[in-house]
């Protein structure tokens, strides 16, 4: 296990681990909400993929793991963009690129990779609509469309 730091754009650094030596077979492992690129699911699934001769990129998405703290969002936008990077990074270490992807990191994934070339893919637990999520949280908390659009960003308890 190698940990990098993926340094792009305007000095934003993305912390990475590249699990397993080099080869040409490459796993980009995108972690979930409450998450990070140590996560157990991710360990497992680096032990088994080393032995069938893959290494895996695992890293932090925007407000998770060692980014808890960074001014960086964990919004679409955000975390498009530090996906696209991890797969140019990914692109520079191997020919095949493969993509493991849990919940919220699923749904980016689709968004950011819908136009790259992605060997074999595997979702776990994966957010396909991000709206009805949204919305069933809104409701949840009694959060009207209409306030929303006025204060743009409310912070929910569960993520406080």
């Amino acid at each position: 296990m190698k940990k990098h730091t993926i340094v792009f754009n305007n000095n934003i650094k993305i912390p990475a681990i590249l699990w397993g030596d080099s080869s040409n077979r490459i796993i980009i492992a995108v972690h979930g909400d409450l998450s990070n690129k140590e996560d157990n699911v991710i360990a497992l699934l680096a032990k088994s993929a080393i032995l069938k001769g893959y290494c895996v990129l695992s890293f932090d998405l925007p407000e998770h793991g060692e980014r808890k703290n960074d001014n960086y969002e964990c919004n679409p936008i955000n975390c498009i963009s530090d996906l696209q990077t991890i797969y140019s990074y990914a692109k520079s270490l191997s020919a095949e690129i493969s993509l493991f992807a849990c919940s919220m990191g699923a749904y980016f994934s689709l968004l950011a990779f819908h136009e790259c070339v992605i060997q074999k893919t595997l979702f776990l637990s994966p957010v396909v609509s991000m709206e009805h999520i949204i919305q069933n949280m809104m409701s949840g908390f009694q959060i009207s469309e209409q306030r929303l659009k006025e204060e743009q960003k409310i912070p929910l308890p569960t993520h406080n």
